[in-house]
């Protein structure tokens, strides 16, 4: 993995930290901002220990070009504020937007294991990676949303 989506996934899972401690004090809800901060925190974890997260060990192996991986998140991103978009009901809120995007990191890993072996990447991949992206985003958004109403 190239260094920039080791400390974009860092600075998001910092980000959502804080915004899980904004959420308990304005909402009251800390065990539930306890249990997705011990989550996030073994996530987190488990990346040190298979991969060396920030900085790798062990790489996940093969190319990953930092063009490709720099579109597919911004889909990614694009995709989650679609979907925030397409179901918002009622008044906009900037917590409720954001607070997906802050983790978006964690939705690109698996599409990244998709380019590991790729020597060359053809425009129609980059197309059909962009468009997964995408739709991992879209509905990334729809599992938080139940996550809450647990």
């Amino acid at each position: 993995m190239t260094p920039l989506i080791n400390y974009l996934l860092v600075g998001c899972a910092l980000l959502y930290g804080v915004f899980l401690l904004g959420e308990a004090f304005v909402g009251g809800t800390w065990r539930r901002a306890v249990l997705e901060g011990v989550l996030l925190f073994l996530f987190i974890g488990i990346l040190r220990l298979t991969t060396g997260f920030p900085v790798p060990v062990r790489a996940f192996g093969g190319f990953s070009p930092l063009p490709a991986i720099a579109i597919m998140f911004a889909c990614v991103l694009a995709g989650i504020a679609a979907r925030y978009v397409f179901s918002r009901k009622g008044r906009f809120s900037w917590r409720s937007f954001l607070k997906p995007l802050v983790i978006s990191p964690i939705v690109l890993l698996p599409l990244l294991g998709s380019l590991q072996g790729i020597t060359n990447l053809e425009p129609i991949q980059l197309v059909s990676f962009a468009l997964l992206s995408f739709q991992n985003g879209f509905f990334w958004e729809t599992v938080l949303e139940h996550a809450k109403k647990l």
